[in-house]
């Protein structure tokens, strides 16, 4: 990308299974009470960033967490296939605590490497980073300067990685909790990275991987 663009991933609020450690993909459950308020307060962020123009995932969690924005940030949002949460396959509305041991093996060899290990049926990282350069080779030609992706909590971090450059280990190293906003500015060649949480902000790098800048 030669312009200046500002990109701004924002995650869904709190959901009903992330609260109870369950394994959504792209299954869905509700927003929590938490959820709610945390999606509140990201709309009320946003407008306050200045975002124009929003992309979206086209799950459930997210159109409800888009319509907890909307009284702050009036922009009809653009859904995108590409940007769902990676499919979790057969251990999709699952605990974690139940796969841990029912299906110890295949789940310790998934937790060890989600950049290349698949669920049964399911995604890797790479998947996910594949779906998100398609994703920006086209969003990449709006005229917007100042663009929210509003998605999922792995989709993040593919995307954060296309942006950044990362590597593996780094990709694997973000967190993203449900009211922190990725922010990451791109102009004459750099790209810089840092972030807003539960409405406060801005702080250096990336939560968990640190990353500031490439």
């Amino acid at each position: 990308m030669t312009r200046s663009r500002t990109w701004y991933l924002v995650r869904h609020g709190e959901t009903e299974w992330n609260a109870d450690a369950r394994m959504q993909g792209r299954l869905d459950s509700r927003l929590s009470a938490l959820g709610r308020a945390q999606a509140a307060r990201t709309g009320e962020m946003m407008a306050r960033l200045g975002v124009d123009h929003v992309f979206a995932s086209p799950l459930g969690r997210v159109r409800e967490t888009l319509a907890l924005f909307a009284p702050h940030l009036p922009i009809a949002p653009v859904f995108d296939d590409r940007l769902m949460e990676w499919s979790a396959g057969a251990w999709a509305g699952r605990r974690y605590a139940d796969l841990r041991i029912e299906a110890s093996a295949e789940f310790a060899a998934w937790e060890a490497d989600h950049y290349t290990v698949r669920a049964p049926g399911g995604e890797n990282f790479a998947d996910l980073e594949q779906r998100a350069r398609a994703f920006f080779a086209d969003a990449s030609a709006v005229p917007h300067e100042r663009i929210a992706i509003v998605a999922h909590g792995f989709m993040n971090r593919a995307l954060a990685a296309c942006l950044l450059a990362l590597s593996p280990d780094e990709t694997l190293a973000i967190r993203q909790d449900n009211d922190t906003i990725f922010r990451i500015r791109t102009a004459d060649g750099t790209t810089v990275a840092d972030h807003f949480a539960a409405g406060e902000g801005p702080f250096p790098g990336l939560t968990g991987g640190g990353q500031t800048g490439v």
